[in-house]
């Protein structure tokens, strides 16, 4: 079966930055490893059910041959779950891979629902109210006063630091109830005083953490987005903050996202958001990474064969370890970054392993991978350095 990769986003943000970026990088990656990419756009898609089995139809074509992995790009603060997420959990049922998965994405298509997940788990949360009904925001004037003041007021679904407002008093926040849009519940939110005009933008890719980016106010607003005008810089994240991230990140179950962390003065952390759709045009310029090739390599080592490649080569080295006599053979080297190994982070019943690169600086792994192996007539070393060479090229 030939290996099938898609991109599937929405028209409304195709022209936006990480769409081109993502379909450019997956398109040369997928030329270079004869792996056939198609582009799609949601609406072109019609999901079928006939004679009891699931189907597809795109622009009025039936279709036969279906991708083994599909990234995924849709505006989170707009998904529509009687469309968008009925169409992703269709390719999900069909058998594709998504990444994100849709159940990752509706965890992050509302800021409650982000800390309704991760609420029980030991994560650093700032206390958060929020309300049922429609148009209660007014309810919440007294029933949010346990928060102090100022408090933090963020609309659900909000998206680029908009409908966030800092309400300095009960007067202040009565004034915001007339004028805000009621389209989508509000959240209430202590305010985090030390981390006022900036926060730590992490982005995940695989279970792992490829980078942070220090997002600072210049107008001394309390939203820190480069879309408002922000700016950002290289962070070097500390080993608490990566860990919290990757907690973060599985969790939620995600493949691809942004974590946003308020540092406070103690230097803890605690979450601010999680997005599905993380945006990266600023955080390529400041910490001079290429996100969208790391997403197309990472989509790649997703696919039937290559997963299969990597476990077999990991249980050769385990086999051959548990078997090894010192005095024969000679020692092999650490399986090379790029190589995945599984790790069940997500919280998702029906979520396959996550992925997370193999690190020279996890002892553990590394000493397992130099252990010395036998030589017998077909050469096991030559056999491991060919599969190893497979996987980094």
């Amino acid at each position: 079966m030939s290996a099938r990769v898609w991109f599937l986003t929405d028209r409304r943000i195709l022209q936006d930055y990480p769409q081109q970026e993502i379909e450019r990088a997956l398109r040369q990656k997928c030329v270079d490893e004869e792996v056939e990419f198609r582009m799609i756009l949601m609406d072109e898609i019609v999901i079928t059910i006939e004679q009891g089995v699931l189907g597809l139809r795109i622009k009025q074509d039936l279709v036969i041959s279906y991708p083994q992995v599909v990234v995924v790009r849709v505006p989170t603060p707009s998904v529509q779950n009687d469309s968008d997420i009925t169409l992703l959990r269709h390719l999900e049922k069909m058998g594709c891979r998504l990444a994100n998965r849709p159940q990752a994405i509706l965890h992050c298509v509302n800021k409650f629902w982000t800390f309704q997940e991760l609420a029980g788990h030991g994560i650093p949360l700032p206390d958060t109210f929020s309300y049922g009904g429609h148009e209660n925001f007014s309810k919440m004037i007294d029933e949010a006063e346990p928060l102090g003041y100022p408090v933090v007021v963020k609309n659900t679904r909000g998206h680029r630091g908009k409908a966030v407002f800092l309400a300095r008093d009960k007067h202040h926040l009565t004034d915001l109830s007339h004028l805000i849009r009621h389209d989508a519940p509000y959240l209430f939110q202590k305010y985090v005083k030390e981390s006022h005009g900036k926060d730590i933008r992490v982005v995940m890719v695989g279970g792992r953490v490829i980078g942070a980016m220090l997002r600072c106010s210049t107008d001394g607003r309390m939203q820190s987005n480069c879309s408002l005008g922000g700016v950002g810089v290289l962070y070097q994240l500390s080993e608490q903050g990566k860990q919290l991230a990757i907690q973060v990140s599985n969790i939620l179950g995600m493949d691809i996202c942004g974590i946003d962390l308020l540092r406070k003065d103690d230097d803890s952390f605690v979450v601010c958001e999680a997005n599905a759709n993380v945006g990266f045009k600023a955080f390529d310029k400041a910490c001079n990474l290429d996100v969208s090739s790391i997403i197309a390599d990472y989509a790649l080592s997703l696919l039937p064969s290559r997963l299969t490649r990597k476990m077999s080569l990991l249980s050769v080295v385990s086999s051959a370890s548990e078997t090894s006599e010192p005095e024969v053979g000679a020692a092999v080297s650490a399986i090379p970054e790029g190589v995945f190994t599984m790790s069940v982070g997500s919280s998702s019943s029906e979520s396959d392993p996550e992925i997370v690169e193999v690190r020279d600086s996890d002892t553990t792994a590394s000493r397992s991978m130099h252990t010395v192996l036998p030589e017998p007539g077909y050469n096991m070393n030559n056999l491991i350095n060919t599969e190893i060479k497979l996987l980094s090229e």
